[in-house]
């Protein structure tokens, strides 16, 4: 009986041995569990429940499709989008010189029946420009300062003046400068690069004329100077509203300068002849020469 007792005594050592030698390693496991638990719980909240790294060959086809995606994208933008050198500035300022061909027309009534015009003569312009641009970096508002002289001629009948009327005398001819000061209000459109750093510009707008001066040439010749009372009286009225259109080419020598090379038409609309019997409007077609800073 004793025997069996210490039999069954040395088993329950043997078991509670056992017991505290595997109680470490089933705390360990079961402190290891919790904390991947925790920590997939974490990932999945952070990543999705695929953060695994089981739908990964789903996951690089889509990586690999939205990469495409973006290359086409980019190289659509650079076949189709702006082909130009946008401005640095919001304001460009410049300088303008413009040799002009200038006509007029001429229609007279009464005293000034028989009257025309007296061909074209070459004149020109200068003044600095200001190009604000608005919208797009392609439109903008062209303005600036211009002093420009024009030329206005007639030819006459040879009674012109005269206190009687001769038959058969030979035409009379008239020619002024007008010295004028011309505010432009003009929109300005460019259009992409036909050559890098070339691009088109169309100019479209009006021109506000303020006349300075009149100056009659070889007034010993010169029969409407003559005829009113030796030029003591203006012949022409203080200014014009004109139409402008214009088109050319800007040439970009680097990033804040560009040339300017193009032609432009003035339209003028009002009457520049003072007499009232007497009707002029003035045609001029400039080539415009232009430097940008």
């Amino acid at each position: 009986m004793k025997k069996v007792a210490g039999v069954s005594l040395i088993f329950v050592l043997l078991a509670v041995v056992e017991s505290l030698a595997q109680t470490p390693s089933r705390a360990l496991y079961q402190l290891r569990t919790k904390e991947s638990g925790v920590t997939e719980r974490r990932f999945r909240k952070i990543l999705g429940d695929n953060y695994d790294g089981q739908d990964q060959n789903r996951r690089d086809y889509d990586d690999d499709r939205k990469k495409r995606r973006r290359k086409q994208a980019v190289g659509t933008t650079e076949e189709t989008g702006p082909d130009y050198a946008r401005p640095i500035h919001l304001i460009e300022m410049g300088i303008r010189f413009a040799p002009s061909l200038n006509l007029n027309t001429a229609s007279g009534t009464g005293s000034y029946a028989g009257f025309r015009d007296n061909g074209a003569g070459v004149r020109m312009s200068i003044g600095p420009t200001l190009d604000y641009y608005f919208f797009k970096d392609r439109y903008a508002f062209g303005t600036g300062l211009w002093y420009t002289i024009k030329r206005s001629g007639f030819q006459m009948p040879g009674s012109f003046g005269e206190s009687r009327f001769t038959p058969g005398a030979s035409y009379k001819e008239s020619i002024y400068n007008l010295q004028y000061l011309q505010l432009p209000a003009t929109v300005k459109m460019f259009a992409n690069d036909i050559a890098p750093g070339v691009r088109i510009y169309v100019q479209t707008g009006g021109l506000l004329s303020l006349k300075l001066a009149e100056k009659p040439l070889e007034q010993e010749r010169n029969a409407l100077y003559l005829a009113e009372s030796g030029g003591t009286r203006r012949q022409y009225s203080f200014g014009d509203i004109e139409l402008l259109l214009g088109t050319g080419v800007q040439y970009k020598v680097n990033r804040n300068n560009a040339f300017n090379l193009g032609v432009s038409y003035q339209r003028g609309l009002l009457n520049i002849a003072r007499g009232s019997q007497l009707v002029s409007k003035s045609r001029i077609v400039a080539l415009d020469i232009g430097f940008q800073f």
